[in-house]
């Protein structure tokens, strides 16, 4: 390498600013990235016990997250 050109780590320079180097990709596990904090209906039936009906019904209006879903479920067993 040439004594006057810069080392590949340091950061490029197009006129006095500087160009944001390219990194690879992280490899993602996308089980893990959407469904976590989230039930998946068939988890959430077989969780509780539900009927898939009454399950989706619960989905619709709480939505997919497990916070939302467990608080409500809870609710719901005290109420019983």
């Amino acid at each position: 390498m040439k004594e006057n050109q810069p080392a590949s780590r340091e950061a490029k320079q197009r006129d006095g600013q500087a160009i944001p180097r390219r990194v690879r990709a992280r490899v993602v596990d996308p089980a893990e990235v959407i469904y976590r904090g989230h039930y998946d209906l068939a988890e959430f039936i077989a969780r509780y016990g539900l009927t898939p009906m009454e399950a989706r019904d619960i989905f619709v209006r709480f939505g997919p997250t497990r916070s939302n879903l467990d608080q409500h479920m809870r609710e719901r067993s005290i109420s019983l």
